[in-house]
């Protein structure tokens, strides 16, 4: 069975690695917005990634989408540097969610699967000598919420409750129900 992740993402492609070398990336051309809740949003842009590249690409598709809320916001990924450091200064002391929507759809068979996991994070209070220090690292472009858990922002995070890789991206252990449940076995 043909197995295709349907994004560019380095961290899902290592995520992936983890628990198959025997995959292809083709990452999709999808808009990263959706509408409704949290939850709601993340599936239908994980989705809409499945669908697009399902259209060119035959087996399972995986498409995902990850997004960090604070007070109801969703803190997308910073364009400048300046909103980086706002983020990072509202996570500061605080609890937030990730929230990653999944999809693992099967073109040949019709077979269908998506689901949403939610992770809460608590950051330690950091001062702005920190977050300028981070901000020099580059770590925060490309990410959702300006932090990446898996780099350098590991010591800004104090505590979390539920899947560690969904923060980064991709939960592992749902996503392999879900692709058993297509039909693939990792």
């Amino acid at each position: 069975m043909n197995l295709v992740l349907a994004s560019g993402s380095p961290r899902r492609r290592e995520l992936l690695a983890r628990l198959t070398s025997d995959f292809t990336v083709v990452p999709s051309g999808v808009e990263e917005h959706g509408s409704g809740t949290p939850s709601e949003r993340a599936v239908e842009v994980a989705k809409a990634k499945a669908h697009e590249v399902g259209r060119a690409e035959r087996g399972v598709i995986v498409g995902a989408d990850t997004i960090v809320v604070i007070d109801g916001e969703t803190l997308g990924k910073p364009e400048t540097r300046d909103v980086a450091a706002k983020m990072l200064r509202r996570l500061s002391g605080r609890e937030h969610s990730v929230f990653t929507g999944l999809c693992v759809w099967n073109n040949e068979t019709g077979e269908e699967r998506s689901i949403c996991e939610e992770t809460r994070v608590m950051f330690r209070t950091v001062d702005d000598a920190e977050i300028e220090a981070y901000l020099g690292s580059g770590e925060h472009l490309d990410k959702a919420g300006a932090y990446a858990i898996q780099g350098v922002a590991a010591k800004f995070i104090c505590g979390i409750r539920g899947d560690y890789t969904n923060v980064m991206g991709f939960p592992l252990c749902r996503l392999t129900l879900l692709l058993r449940e297509v039909g693939v076995r990792l």
